[in-house]
């Protein structure tokens, strides 16, 4: 992504679903700018985390999914509210009313997973944005294939990127065996080498600072 060796690769255990993965790429992307411009280049690499393993290929139903994992649905409303707040300081659009679905989201980690293979930590970047754009702005069902293979295009990759993915399913059992392995059980968290450096979304200072010592160290 730089013309220059990066200072390092920040791996990031995120899941697609996950609203404070969202709201940390906003801010993360200002602060990845930020260092930048200090000269410290960081190369991201999205590595898989399903919060929901067990979710049916299809999804279900967001009302009922989420009534019963957190008790109730108005429960699961003021979470979102709470997401919702949040986002809007950093421009992370969410439009629940839009949502009618919990995605598995297998077949998006092994899209993402594709697109690192193809084309490295930027087009990754750009298919994970459409993920989260399609998903909580736009209410899509990131799970159905049809809606993968037009975010994998629009992205710039070939079509037929979808059926190019299935492969990566093993390498997405493999790589979320190694992010469980190094303890970590919530999104977002931030890892080098398979290593836990920090968790958490951050504001824009806070992923700076964060991301400023880790260079530090690794130079």
């Amino acid at each position: 992504m730089n013309a220059k060796s990066p200072a390092f690769t920040l791996q990031i255990a995120s899941d697609v679903i996950c609203p404070w993965c969202y709201i940390g790429k906003r801010s993360l992307d200002k602060a990845l700018e930020r260092l930048s411009a200090q000269g410290i280049d960081i190369d991201v690499e999205w590595v898989p985390y399903q919060l929901n393993p067990t979710m049916p290929a299809e999804g279900m139903d967001r009302k009922a999914f989420r009534s019963v994992r957190f008790g109730s649905w108005a429960n699961a409303q003021a979470m979102d509210s709470r997401a919702v707040a949040a986002g809007r300081t950093v421009g992370a659009v969410f439009d629940y009313d839009a949502q009618t679905r919990t995605s598995s989201t297998l077949a998006a980690h092994s899209l993402s997973r594709l697109a690192y293979a193809e084309g490295g930590s930027a087009l990754q970047h750009d298919i994970v944005e459409a993920l989260f754009v399609g998903y909580f702005a736009k209410g899509e069902d990131i799970g159905d294939h049809a809606v993968l293979e037009r975010i994998a295009v629009d992205a710039g990759m070939s079509p037929g990127a979808v059926e190019r993915a299935l492969p990566y399913k093993a390498e997405v059992t493999k790589l979320e065996a190694m992010v469980r392995d190094a303890g970590i059980t919530a999104v977002p968290s931030y890892l080098i080498d398979g290593r836990m450096l920090f968790a958490g979304s951050q504001d824009v200072d806070g992923y700076v600072m964060l991301l400023t010592a880790a260079a530090t160290k690794a130079a």
